[in-house]
């Protein structure tokens, strides 16, 4: 049994691969399709926006489906759009030469909506692996920390390969990319997934788990704490370009590929030792650090300080988004898979809206005072994650009282 659970976990491991693939090419090719196609910032903004919008679309429409259908097949569907997306992306100049945004913006739809159907559906199948096999915490944080991973990995191979071959050459290494999902419907084909969740349900009501203080307050954790991940990750690089002078290339490797590494890094050391660590603590910390470096990069007192701590912060916000993950699935065990599709929904959110926010205060101020201004939300989620602690912390002394003893969501 030993052997499917690992099966599990290394499928839902690298299925992230398509993930970092679809999240990361459309900024790769930002400056190759404005010189090619004529397309404008503007446009190629939109695409950005209709990538975080289709995956909040998705997270929704899982949210009504996903205790009633097999995970396997939403993994198999999901790959089948993902493949579908990128074809499309590929032959989009080719369907319409005068005008290829528009089947841009088709693809982008089709393989977003992939990537918000794998974003929501990996971690329910990674919570069905029993805490007798592997710690459940571990086990979340290893699956998000090879997002960072292909992340670094699809930065490095699409940047070199369009240095390489030729920007107007595209086409040909986002094709040869499109067999990555192909592979990962693959590997899920022997896997063999017990859905307990589903038939669980019921023994925690939906209504009785979203009035939790406990799961509002992770609603509030993973909304912040994706804004604190997501900020640095879309302005490391700018933050080279400027202040280091290097070129665009040479700042997506110094900034989007090291904090990758630290993100992935971060996740990893987790998974491995994560059963002998308190999560809420580790997030408590971690936010208190990643709010001081935000804080010190925004005086920017020094330049080589202030890129070591942009890349720090890959660390220190890591577990920002799974650890959420993984507390609210051990706080209410029988709730259902929703609870994870709900969980990325706000995670969509904060990125997007806090996205845009970063950008809005940058454009008017700079982009040191927006890291400064920027600075509160890690000190928001670590006041979250306090809050957390203290609750869970209650609810397991009031579970050790009673005869019987109710998980931490049952006794809320």
């Amino acid at each position: 049994m030993n052997k499917n659970y690992n099966r599990i976990l290394i499928a839902s491991c690298t299925s992230n691969a398509s993930q970092a693939i679809y999240a990361n090419m459309t900024a790769l090719l930002l400056v190759p399709f404005m010189s090619l196609y004529g397309l404008t910032l503007g446009q190629m903004g939109i695409l950005v926006g209709i990538n975080f919008g289709t995956q909040i679309l998705a997270d929704l429409l899982l949210t009504f489906i996903i205790d009633k259908v097999k995970y396997k097949n939403l993994v198999y569907c999901a790959n089948l759009f993902g493949f579908i997306g990128m074809v499309l992306y590929c032959l989009a100049p080719r369907i319409m030469p005068a005008n290829p945004f528009v089947p841009f913006v088709i693809s982008t739809m089709i393989f977003s909506f992939a990537s918000g159907m794998l974003e929501v559906v990996l971690s329910p199948i990674v919570d069905t692996i029993p805490d007798s096999y592997k710690s459940k915490k571990a086990a979340m944080s290893l699956l998000h920390s090879f997002y960072a991973w292909w992340q670094a990995i699809s930065i490095v191979v699409i940047a070199l390969c369009l240095n390489f071959f030729g920007a107007e050459n595209w086409m040909y290494i986002i094709g040869c990319l499109a067999i990555v999902p192909v592979l990962n419907t693959l590997q899920f084909i022997p896997v063999k997934i017990v859905e307990s969740r589903g038939l669980e349900n019921k023994q925690q009501s939906t209504f009785k788990v979203a009035k939790s203080p406990i799961y509002i307050l992770c609603c509030l954790a993973i909304i912040v704490g994706a804004g604190v991940e997501i900020i640095m990750n879309q302005y490391v690089s700018t933050f080279c370009e400027l202040n280091l002078g290097v070129s665009k290339l040479m700042a997506d490797m110094i900034g989007m590929l090291l904090f990758a590494v630290m993100l992935g890094a971060g996740r990893l050391i987790f998974g491995f030792f994560g059963h002998k660590m308190n999560l809420s603590k580790i997030l408590i910390i971690s936010c208190l650090l990643a709010g001081i470096s935000y804080v010190l990069i925004g005086l920017e007192l020094n330049t080589w300080l202030s890129l070591v701590l942009c890349i720090l912060v890959g660390l220190f916000s890591s577990m920002c988004w799974p650890g959420v993950i993984s507390i609210a699935g051990e706080a209410f065990p029988k709730a259902g898979a929703w609870i994870f599709s709900t969980l990325a929904i706000f995670g969509d959110v904060g990125a997007s809206m806090f996205g845009g926010i970063a950008g809005s205060i940058a454009d008017k101020l700079s982009l040191s005072k927006m890291f400064l201004i920027i600075s509160c939300l890690p000190f928001a989620c670590m006041l979250c994650h306090i809050a957390i602690f203290a609750l869970i912390k209650k609810s397991k002394k009031s579970a050790e009282s009673l005869p019987i003893h109710p998980s931490i969501g049952d006794a809320e």
